[in-house]
């Protein structure tokens, strides 16, 4: 019998009110190896339960001390003090991020998940990017009613329905979100009241909430966030796929020196950090900063290179170079992103013929080209190691494979065309992808085949038979058959998806071949002319003009610039 029983009590908390708790640090979410796996979607059909009334599920909290930590909520990331009584959410995560973040102004602008309109003329809350959200207002903005007052007056067309924006606003002021929160107890009856709890649906097995919530709250230990924490954090602040713990412990290595095979027993030594350019860090510092390097590492290959999602990146060394690379120089000038983008996409696409085949051998030779305090030298030799005045070849495509590097570099280029829903017409966006992609290793439940493969013969594994979608076959080829009002079909996004008209129209008469050659000549065309844009082949790859010095009277010192090269100064 324990000292104290445990004691549970319901209560009722406001979205504000866990808003409030977050933002101090008292609202904690265990290191739960899934972490935020809800997509727009499932954010959106939350809020249309709470202003239809509908029952949206329960809480279930566990009141014990927190130390100081940074959180990540969702998109909100806090720097929490130490709090005595935090609520640690064993149940309920996906409902607390998505009702806070949602009504954040700064979250929702950040994570387009979270980026809800209240459409004034539907009455109903529909998707930002949902094209009939032109008369409709923010939730951040509905959800406060200062805010709301304020964007009335900047939109006077909507001011006849001030008084249905005051409705709603109290409607979501009001709600209540039932939770139940249970103290004094450990860890063995923490896993039973959520099994109890959670007998439908998708469990967790007991080990991992209790490894989870043990290693998130250990009072007794001071010891480094840990290998997992960092994957965990990464994945609930991105779209792009949890990163797997090999990846993260060679990242903590490479980031300190290229040789990721060396015994790291005494990484952290005196005599060890001296060869290292983070001489004075602790183990929890290295810890704290590859995650930010990997971070920076993730929102390159989004933003910049065009890798949407884990599964799509076609060679891993990649993520250790840029690892080392975003360490070193956080915030690099925008004329070496753009170089290293071309680094990233020569590299890739002629890594036959340059030999990398992702060994420790080309990581340790290509990091060791990141050395400190050289950024644009540092560019400038990964890129001559690539041979920048060759062009890449264009990966064939007639044996496609999800899980080949070829292959990913076709579906990176299909991302790069900004595939819509044929059914909506919507942009799809790096959710829609994370969501259908959630403990895949491969891209495979996105890349959807037009054609049956059965009725493709020899030319079922060819990849212009592929597309970037997350709809099943049928309801994909209904929705290329509609048409508009005007009786056209819509050619945005055909374009989109690298299909035209007539292809359309040999798929609906069942004329495969005439599609597939149709379409590979379409895909080959585009790939040649995809990766000579994305590694600048025939473009200068001079550092940015601030590392010339141009008060040098002699101009035989100045950068040669060509005719085809003006823009490589912008």
């Amino acid at each position: 019998m324990p000292e104290q029983p445990t004691r549970s009590r319901n209560d009722k908390l406001k979205i504000q009110d866990l808003a409030a708790h977050v933002r101090d640090g008292k609202i904690r979410v265990p290191e739960f190896q899934r972490s935020f796996r809800w997509g727009a979607e499932n954010v959106l059909a939350l809020f249309d339960s709470i202003l239809r009334g509908y029952p949206f599920g329960s809480l279930l909290l566990w009141k014990r001390p927190a130390h100081t930590a940074v959180v990540q909520i969702g998109a909100i990331r806090v720097e929490a003090p130490d709090v005595p009584d935090a609520l640690w959410v064993v149940d309920g995560q996906q409902r607390i991020i998505s009702l806070v973040n949602a009504v954040d102004p700064n979250a929702s602008a950040v994570d387009e998940r979270f980026r809800i309109i209240y459409s004034l003329e539907q009455r109903r809350f529909i998707s930002a990017r949902d094209p009939r959200a032109s008369l409709g207002i923010p939730l951040p903005d509905l959800f406060d009613l200062s805010r709301a007052f304020a964007w009335l007056q900047e939109n006077p067309d909507a001011i006849e329905h001030a008084a249905q924006i005051q409705q709603v606003t109290a409607l979501l002021r009001d709600v209540e979100v039932p939770a139940a929160v249970i103290e004094h107890a450990d860890e063995q009856e923490l896993r039973e009241v959520f099994d109890r709890i959670n007998s439908a649906g998708k469990r967790l097995r007991g080990s991992e909430i209790f490894d989870a919530i043990h290693s998130a709250t250990d009072s007794d230990s001071d010891r480094p966030i840990s290998i997992e924490t960092i994957a965990d954090r990464l994945d609930q602040a991105t779209d792009f796929g949890r990163l797997d713990n090999e990846i993260i412990y060679q990242a903590i290595l490479v980031r300190r020196h290229p040789d990721i095979t060396r015994d790291a027993h005494n990484e952290f030594s005196a005599e060890r950090s001296r060869t290292t350019p983070f001489a004075d860090e602790s183990q929890a510092d290295a810890y704290e900063r590859t995650e930010l390097a990997l971070d920076g590492v993730i929102r390159f290959l989004q933003e910049r290179a065009g890798i949407p999602h884990l599964t799509f990146v076609p060679y891993r060394f990649h993520l250790m170079v840029l690892a080392r690379f975003f360490a070193l120089f956080p915030e690099p000038s925008p004329r070496n992103l753009e170089l290293l983008s071309r680094w990233f996409w020569r590299s890739t696409a002629a890594a036959s013929t340059l030999g990398y085949t992702g060994s420790t051998g080309n990581i340790r030779t290509l990091a060791a080209f990141v050395e400190p305090d050289d950024e644009s030298g540092s560019i400038q030799r990964l890129l001559d190691a690539t041979n920048p005045t060759a062009a890449v070849p264009v990966p064939k495509f007639e044996k496609f494979r999800t899980n080949y590097s070829s292959g990913k570099v076709i579906l990176a280029a299909m991302w790069a065309r900004k595939p819509r829903d044929p059914q909506t017409g919507e942009l799809l966006a790096h959710g829609d992808l994370a969501s259908y992609l959630l403990d895949e290793n491969s891209a495979a439940p996105v890349a959807l085949e037009i054609a049956p493969r059965r009725l493709l013969g020899i030319h079922a594994s060819n990849a212009a038979n592929r597309v970037i979608a997350v709809i099943d076959r049928d309801e994909f080829t209904s929705a290329l058959g509609a048409t508009r009002p005007d009786g056209a079909v819509n050619n945005e996004i055909l374009d989109s998806l690298l299909l035209d008209e007539k292809m359309v129209t040999s798929l609906t008469q069942g004329d495969y071949v005439g599609f597939l050659e149709r379409r590979s000549t379409s895909l080959q065309d585009y790939l040649r002319d995809f990766l000579n844009e994305k590694t600048g082949f025939g473009f200068e790859v001079t550092p940015p003009l601030s590392d010339f010095d141009f008060d040098d009277d002699d101009d035989d010192e100045l950068p040669t610039l060509t005719e085809s090269s003006p823009q490589e100064l912008r």
